[in-house]
């Protein structure tokens, strides 16, 4: 890209961003609280099957 090329180039992104579809204050609120659920529920799954794994490999090779 040339120097001379960058106006216009700022200018496209301008008018591009002037498109998006921005989520609400409540969308992003709701995601931001679904992932955080899934990440604890995701959490507690794999921590219980480590915990699982250890005791059996323990009573295993004991």
């Amino acid at each position: 890209m040339k120097i001379s090329e960058l106006p216009k180039f700022f200018k496209e992104v301008q008018e591009e961003l002037k498109k998006v579809t921005w989520p609400s204050k409540e969308l992003v609120k709701n995601a931001t609280i679904g992932v955080i659920v899934f990440t604890l529920l995701v959490s507690i799954y794999l921590w219980g099957l480590d915990f699982i794994f250890s005791k059996i490999f323990d009573y295993l090779y004991k």
